[in-house]
């Protein structure tokens, strides 16, 4: 299938229907920068304004690894205006009333899970890897993520999601609703076949393989997993019962909770919570404030970590301020939620 370049980093074209997108840096495994998501956001509203369905992909090992969080720790780029644009670059998406297709092939992490949500259908693969990872850097999930996760069956699963930033494969995916087709089928075969057609849904029933359960990563621990996230649970009782339990998976998640960032552990609860009670508008609402505070007006544990983990690539921990959960209360948090010094999202009732 031949590609239109629309600028070094997004190629699309047009057929029947459909534009086709394909997220084309897979040096930075298709993380996106703002020229990126100026280009998205030409298609979508090319999508809005022609009726059209989307369908995307991601060249290389990535649907996207999400916004190119190196460039704004370093200030090369205004975190907040990057994230507004991510913000509504999934939000509009969500709102077309066309079909939208998401696969969810390789890494599709942070960013990358937030556009597939905007998506009417999701596709992962057994080369899958999801996961909202952003605790471990001193942010929070994000772009619809307290909406999602709270929503997800059984919740606590979403909760567990949320507080270790732990991987998914791609039968997981299928297995607790985040995608709604498992193919094993080469992707790139199965976009030309819809590219020719101009059948989308009659092309992934056809491919569509129901996965063995066996393949599971979560499935083996999930009544332990259950037990140990109780939604109700503060994290220290959460921790308590991790380490009571004893099983090797319980020991090994206590201690992945360990080094996280203990003020994003607190945060990421809080905005779950108020997630279940809250639409998806609202949601984004919210997650921008946090996003505004955590990478912007109270960035230190953010660029810290980036410059630790992603930058320098060092071993040793980052030094998480406040670094214990007991420090931070309920009065810590608020501010953060409020966001009375930054930028706020507007976004029109769909």
């Amino acid at each position: 299938m031949a590609s239109v370049q629309c600028s070094p980093s997004i190629l699309y074209n047009q057929r029947h229907n459909t534009l086709f997108i394909k997220i084309n840096r897979p040096e930075s495994l298709n993380s996106f920068n703002m020229e990126m998501l100026n280009t998205m956001h030409y298609l979508v509203k090319k999508a809005k304004d022609e009726n059209l369905n989307l369908v995307i992909s991601g060249k290389g090992r990535a649907l996207s690894a999400g916004a190119d969080i190196v460039t704004m720790a370093k200030g090369e780029i205004n975190p907040e205006m990057a994230f507004e644009s991510i913000y509504k670059l999934a939000y509009f998406a969500s709102s077309l009333p066309t079909e939208r297709v998401a696969f969810m092939n390789g890494i599709t992490f942070g960013g990358g899970v937030g556009l597939s949500w905007s998506s009417s259908i999701r596709v992962s693969t057994p080369n899958t890897l999801w996961a909202m990872p952003e605790v471990t850097i001193g942010f929070v999930p994000d772009i619809g993520a307290s909406y999602h996760l709270s929503r997800i069956n059984p919740p606590e699963l979403g909760l567990y999601l949320s507080l270790t930033g732990d991987r998914l494969n791609g039968v997981d995916c299928y297995l607790f609703g985040i995608s709604e087709y498992f193919i094993e089928e080469d992707v790139d075969k199965v976009i030309n076949e819809m590219y020719e057609t101009g059948n989308l849904k009659p092309t992934l029933e056809k491919y569509h393989r129901e996965p063995n359960k066996n393949k599971s990563k979560i499935w083996p621990d999930l009544k332990d997993l259950i037990y140990c996230f109780n939604t109700y649970l503060g994290i220290e009782y959460i921790m308590y019962r991790l380490r009571e339990l004893g099983t090797e998976w319980s020991l090994k998640t206590l201690e992945r909770m360990k080094i996280i960032c203990p003020l994003s552990l607190v945060i990421a609860q809080e905005s779950f919570r108020r997630g279940r009670h809250i639409t998806y508008r609202e949601s984004f609402i919210m997650e921008y404030n946090l996003a505004s505070q955590l990478i912007h007006h109270r960035a230190e544990n953010f660029r810290n970590a980036v410059k630790n983990k992603l930058i320098a690539k060092s071993k040793h921990g980052v030094g998480w301020v406040p670094d214990k959960i007991t420090s931070i209360g309920d009065t810590t948090i608020r501010p953060y939620f409020l966001n009375k010094e930054g930028r706020k999202l507007e976004l029109p009732r769909l």
